[in-house]
């Protein structure tokens, strides 16, 4: 039996939020828990009437017929008519009590019974409520709702790896262990990390959802990484050596005389691990040669004395053809 309304149960508003409703339930969880309370009987009835409480309003469609069976109480409209004494009205405490039979006319018995015991089920032929065995002290061990949420971890922390600690609206803290080269998108399951279980059942599960933030250099193709680089027209031309980041650290390349822009360089398993074969991809770094906007005078010598050679760029180019 329940002689509460369920947003009194949780202490929020009939216009309360998702959010403030998951608060709210979280912080009584947290309190009235039977591991934090054994053998507290009084405990342990708060704890099922918050979760039925956030069982039922944590779901619109549950909610709205919850707050369908609400106002007709509040009309002395629902089963049973109004209440003892005359009254009907919306006084909650001494009220009526709401049973299994008052939350089956609504659709809400089965699940009034599964966290309250109360042995109960719709009957097909009579349209009422039949006994039923349940387990010793009331209800029958539910599984906890899963829960989803999302966490942002850094490029390098997906590419490599890592490990995040996370605390809960509840008090909880866990450990998140990324696993190395996770794409945006992917998922972790921490399992027993969800919603509490009732009358002895487990925990639901926590869905984490990865959010990769975008580098600032490095772009993922696969289990490729692709750095680009810029290069002057000196270098490109005559050759050089440079420190190229890679997620594993600074590594020194070697560019070729006469390179061309947008051309690549591969840097063999400097990439991103793929979980399947256990091997790293590449890193490639790509070109790109750039000239100042306002050219000194020794630039424009250099292009002067370039031109005079026979190279043609587009020698091979044959778009008008």
């Amino acid at each position: 039996m329940l002689d509460r309304d369920l947003y009194e149960i949780l202490g929020v508003t009939p216009t309360a939020t998702e959010a403030e409703i998951r608060k709210a339930f979280h912080k009584l969880a947290k309190q009235y828990h039977p591991d934090r309370n054994p053998d507290d009987k009084e405990s342990e009835k708060k704890f099922k009437e918050a979760s039925f409480a956030h069982e039922v309003l944590r779901d619109k469609k549950k909610r709205a017929q919850y707050d369908q069976m609400r106002t007709a109480r509040s009309r002395g409209g629902f089963r049973g008519g109004p209440r003892p004494g005359g009254g009907g009205g919306p006084e909650w405490s001494g009220g009526e009590p709401f049973s299994a039979e008052a939350f089956g006319d609504f659709g809400l018995g089965d699940l009034f019974n599964e966290i309250f015991g109360g042995g109960f089920s719709q009957g097909q032929a009579s349209g009422g409520f039949q006994r039923q065995g349940g387990r010793p002290g009331g209800g029958f061990a539910r599984r906890g709702q899963d829960r989803e949420a999302s966490l942002t971890v850094s490029f390098q922390e997906a590419a490599r790896g890592g490990e995040r600690a996370l605390e809960f609206t509840d008090g909880r803290r866990l450990t998140v262990k990324i696993p190395e080269g996770v794409k945006d998108g992917g998922k972790i399951k921490l399992s027993q990390a969800g919603e509490p279980g009732m009358n002895g059942g487990p925990n639901g599960d926590l869905i984490l959802t990865l959010q990769v933030q975008p580098h600032p250099f490095f772009v993922r193709e696969g289990h490729d990484i692709v750095l680009l680089l810029p290069l002057s027209f000196s270098e490109a031309v005559l050759g050089t050596e440079i420190d190229i980041p890679t997620i594993d650290g600074k590594v020194v390349l070697k560019i070729p005389k006469g390179i061309s822009s947008g051309q690549r360089l591969k840097l063999k398993g400097k990439g991103i691990k793929n979980s399947a074969t256990g091997e790293r991809g590449n890193q490639f770094v790509e070109v790109q040669i750039r000239i100042p906007k306002q050219a000194d005078d020794s630039y424009e010598q250099a292009a002067k004395a370039a031109a005079q050679s026979a190279f043609n760029p587009r020698a091979e180019w044959n778009v008008f053809a």
